[in-house]
C-alpha cells in the first residue's frame, strides 16, 4: 500500500467555511489533497439510502460521488470539519461587546443583542456605531483561533 504525505489544508478555506455553515450541510477535509468538500444532508442521504445516481441532476453528481467515497472511507483520509458545535456567534458577540471602549456604545449593544431579533438589531448597532469594521475583524480573528485550535487537535497541518 501507498502511503501518501497529508496535504497541509488553507486556513482561509476552513475559515470561510464555517463563516457560511448552513443547517443541513456537513464539511469533510481530504487530508490527502487538502481540499474542503461540502456536502448537503440530501447528499449524503442519497448514498445512505443507495438511491441510483441517474436519479440527480448533474450538478449534484459529483458530490454524491465525493458523498461515496467519504461514507465508504477506510483509511482515515476524510475529516469531519462540520463545526457547528464549537462555533458560536453569539458568545463571540458578547465577547466583542465587551472589548469595545466606549461604555455609551458598549450598553446599546448589549442591550441590543436581547430577546428575538438579537443578531439583525447588533448587525443595525455596529453600523450606526461605527464598529462594523471592528467586528468583522475581531469575528475573523476568533473564528481563526478555533480553526487553528481544531486542526492543532486534530494533527491537521494548515497553511496561512
Amino acid at each position: 500500500m501507498k502511503i501518501m504525505k497529508n496535504k497541509p489544508v488553507k486556513l482561509n478555506d476552513l475559515v470561510e467555511e464555517i463563516e457560511i455553515q448552513i443547517n443541513g450541510t456537513f464539511t469533510y477535509i481530504n487530508t490527502q489533497t487538502g481540499e474542503v468538500i461540502t456536502l448537503s444532508e440530501e447528499e449524503i442521504r442519497a448514498v445512505e439510502s443507495e438511491k441510483p445516481i441517474e436519479n440527480f441532476p448533474d450538478w449534484q453528481k459529483e458530490n454524491i460521488e465525493k458523498a461515496i467515497e467519504i461514507l465508504e472511507d477506510e483509511e482515515g483520509i476524510y475529516f469531519d470539519f462540520t463545526l457547528r458545535n464549537e462555533y458560536d456567534e453569539y458568545e463571540i458577540i458578547e465577547d466583542f461587546i465587551g472589548t469595545v471602549i466606549e461604555q455609551e456604545i458598549q450598553e446599546t449593544l448589549y442591550e441590543a443583542i436581547q430577546g428575538r431579533g438579537a443578531f439583525r438589531r447588533f448587525k443595525d448597532g455596529i453600523i450606526e456605531h461605527g464598529v462594523e469594521k471592528e467586528w468583522y475583524e475581531y469575528k475573523e480573528k476568533r473564528i481563526k483561533e478555533l480553526v487553528i485550535e481544531w486542526c492543532k487537535e486534530h494533527d491537521i497541518e494548515i497553511e496561512e
